[in-house]
């Protein structure tokens, strides 16, 4: 056995740059299960404690205006276990060194730290209210950061249109604000949105809501029913203004990091099984080459009392030894990239502590998962080692029995130079191999164009929606519904150069036994400053006297154009109506439901009432007429469309560039390992072919000509396959990603397909080079030497 390890080691180091592409794949295989595994049990765990620990809601529910008495009643409902009610309000602040309004949301706190109930928030620095100091307030981190706040800094805000000056003490963070983006936004926007908490009685006392609430958060017992506790809250609150109670998974930031959560689990089992995958394939290849030409040295070792077993385990070890090596690589990188993850995600959420678990389970796993593909991988050349009697391999392996080429025919030779002829013929006699070269190739390419399909689709996202769909400069927000005679004040404004406006009602809406919550958006024109634009970017047009779902809403409830479907008002007079379905629209973003402003007005009816408003503005008078916003008593909640949008590149550059790094850097070793492979098996069973011909008189440059020439053809067949891979991985993703916060459209760059084009055509030529240095160092007399 000391024999066989010795040669063992001997013949790896021999191969050594065949073994390490293999430990390679693997490393990379490894390293994306090992990072996404730790990653998405990081973020469970971190979210479960996140929690647990500031004991977040199980439903929620928004009201205009309700008695707390009504607290009573919520408690004795079958299975509440806790309840808090709350104050709530959106204001528009005046930050330093911010020269556009900002939007805070103010949310009420008990007065004393051990009084918190749900909710509750975490201080990450300076400390709690003070009971009595009406002025003091914690603030979110995200937006103390964003804007260099710290404890002690002073913010202005118009509260209930009551100038006041809040005197920030402490940076909190909490659970229901995971992910912080202003109502009506799916981008966060931090230096223009926050969060901030104030002491119940003076949030009671300055919107002048003494002995009432507006917000409310109840904990449920193990085991009870959310849908009849839902039911109930509605029944109950509906004299009171409810927007319709729900439950944890319809709040807004529990459902982005759950979706967040969902598709790293997607990536868990993709991206590794395409690298174990190419590592049987690799380890096929390489394994029965170096038995197929190792037939005397297995002939000698029977011959010595070798049992069949000792040489199968000894051949098998140069699977396990690159395996080994890999497991040891990719467990270490799957640690290192599993952190950096887990920081990229930290600036998208907010925790109190984003704490990184390296499990061993998942590294177990992972290994037990390679070593299972490097036995398969090995598999047949064991067999024929083992079943190989030593007689019959003291003789050279059986020619295979060839036929003539398609460049062989008599009219086509002395057409075709004799490279091309060769490289040809080559590849005919071993097309099964051929074709799965390709197929490794194409793979490397697909990886490429996939990970680049989420820029493509963050470009769309960002044409639709910032320069398409949104085509405003602010969106102003009022704190109540407004008459329409509010469009001659806005219009009066130095500054204003187009101005329209749109109502939200909430509602539910329900078809058969489905129903939704929902707000119905009605907007005076699908044309104007706001278009109805689907995620191919074609316009919509919004028709009269019905109802524009999106598709995926539409979906959920199961109905169809022409369908008529009922409508609950939820404010006002609360009426039910119905309404046809005229349309879908297929967005990206949210479920939405459209109506024509003059059409929500009759279906609500009520005289009408306006929301919000979208403007266009002269950017020479910005300064002035933000100002004057600033100080404006009926406005709670402003938008900023370009402060948005650069936001949102800022915050999304950054994980882009890193998912872009990874997944090119694993496909260009993919390539390289498998064109690298291939070159050298090629090298090793043509040697003394190509060494003859060297003899014959051809140059270096022919010679490598016909050795990398059958590489560079395979390679220029993979990539467009790998285009059409890269395509079919990219529908598989935007399926599976695809949830009701966003959906992903099928759409692809022209430079996507030539940077993987380009990237592979790099590769390939690299791993060519680092074969034709060996071919230019063969010693053509030793190679000659060599007994067939």
């Amino acid at each position: 056995m000391n024999m066989l390890r010795r040669k063992l080691y001997r013949d790896l180091m021999h191969l050594k740059g065949q073994m390490l592409a293999v430990a390679a794949v693997v490393a990379c295989g490894i390293s994306v299960f090992v990072s996404m595994s730790s990653v998405k049990y990081s973020l469970e765990a971190s979210r479960q404690q996140y929690y647990s620990r500031y004991r977040f809601a199980d439903v929620f529910m928004q009201v205009k205006r309700a008695p707390e008495f009504y607290r009573e009643s919520v408690g004795s409902i079958p299975g509440v276990a806790s309840v808090t009610t709350r104050v709530m309000a959106d204001v528009t602040l005046d930050v330093p060194g911010l020269d556009e309004p900002a939007t805070g949301r103010i949310v009420s706190i008990p007065e004393y730290r051990g009084m918190a109930g749900l909710n509750d928030v975490f201080i990450r620095k300076g400390r709690y209210i003070e009971a009595g100091k009406s002025e003091e307030v914690i603030a979110s981190k995200p937006f103390m950061e964003a804007n260099g706040l710290e404890p002690g800094d002073r913010v202005g805000a118009v509260i209930n249109g009551r100038k006041k000056e809040l005197v920030i003490v402490g940076m909190g963070l909490s659970p229901e604000y995971i992910y912080e983006v202003q109502p009506g936004s799916f981008f966060p926007d931090n230096r223009r949105f926050g969060i901030f908490w104030m002491g119940r009685r003076s949030l009671e006392s300055a919107l002048d809501m003494s002995g009432s609430f507006n917000d409310l958060s109840l904990a449920l017992t193990h085991g009870t029913s959310e849908k009849d506790v839902l039911m109930q809250l509605d029944h109950l609150f509906k004299p009171y203004g409810s927007f319709g109670a729900y439950g944890r998974s319809e709040q807004l930031s529990d459902r982005f990091i759950s979706d967040e959560i969902k598709q790293v689990g997607m990536q868990i089992t993709i991206l590794p099984s395409i690298f174990l995958g190419v590592a049987v394939f690799l380890l096929n290849i390489v394994l029965r080459r170096i038995v197929t030409t190792q037939r005397d040295q297995i002939a000698v070792l029977k011959a010595m009392g070798y049992s069949n077993e000792d040489i199968g385990f000894h051949y098998l070890g140069f699977a396990m030894v690159p395996t080994t090596v890999g497991s040891v690589i990719g467990t270490a990188l799957g640690a290192w990239l599993g952190r950096g993850l887990m920081n990229v995600y930290g600036d998208f959420y907010n925790f109190a502590e984003l704490v990184y678990y390296f499990r061993i389970e998942d590294v177990a796993l992972s290994v037990l998962l390679s070593f299972i593909a490097a036995l398969f991988g090995a598999w047949s050349a064991f067999r024929k080692a083992v079943e190989m009697p030593p007689a019959e391999a003291m003789r050279p392996d059986t020619p295979v029995t060839y036929r003539p080429g398609i460049f062989q025919r008599e009219s086509l030779r002395k057409k075709i130079p004799v490279p091309i002829r060769i490289i040809v013929r080559n590849l005919e006699r071993r097309p099964l191999k051929a074709a799965l070269t390709v197929i490794m190739i194409a793979l490397s390419v697909a990886i490429l164009v996939a990970g680049r399909f989420t820029y493509d689709v963050t470009d769309r996202m960002m044409l639709v929606e910032f320069s398409e769909k949104h085509r405003e400069d602010v969106t102003i927000v009022f704190r109540d519904p407004m008459p329409f005679a509010v469009r001659y004040n806005i219009a009066s404004l130095d500054g204003v150069l187009e101005h329209e406006y749109y109502r939200e009602e909430p509602v539910r809406i329900s078809f058969g036994h489905r129903s939704r919550r929902q707000s119905i958006k009605g907007v005076e024109s699908a044309e104007g400053l706001q278009r109805l634009v689907d995620k191919d970017n074609r316009q919509v047009v919004l028709p009269r006297g019905g109802i524009v779902l999106t598709k995926t809403l539409a979906d959920i409830l199961g109905a169809r154009p022409g369908d008529m479907l009922n409508v609950d008002f939820q404010q006002g007079r609360q009426l039910r109506r119905q309404v046809m379905l005229a349309g879908t629209i297929d967005e990206m973003l949210g479920l939405s439901a459209y109506m024509n402003l003059r059409d929500l007005d009759r279906l609500a009816g009520d005289g009408g009432a306006l929301n919000a408003a979208y403007l266009r503005i002269d950017s020479s008078k910005a300064g002035r007429l933000y100002s004057k916003f600033k100080e404006m008593p009926g406005i709670s909640g402003i938008m900023m469309l370009k402060a948005l949008r650069k936001s949102f590149d800022e915050l999304i550059a950054k994980s882009m560039n890193t998912s872009t790094i990874i997944l090119t850097s694993f496909a260009c070793i993919l390539a390289f390992s498998v064109v690298y492979n291939g070159a050298r098996i090629s090298l090793s069973e043509r040697a003394r072919e190509l060494t003859s011909l060297r003899v014959l008189g051809l140059s270096i440059r022919e010679v490598s000509i016909i050795l990398l020439g059958e590489q560079a053809l395979l390679t220029g067949i993979a990539i467009p396959l790998g285009f059409l891979f890269g395509i079919g991985l990219s529908v598989l993703l935007s399926l599976a990603l695809s949830s009701e916060l966003y959906r992903m459209p099928l759409v692809f760059s022209a430079y996507n397909f030539i940077f993987a084009f380009v990237v592979i055509i790099i590769v390939a030529t690299a791993s060519g080079l680092a074969v034709r240095r060996r071919l230019v160092n063969l010693d053509l007399v030793a190679v000659l030497k060599t007994r067939e």
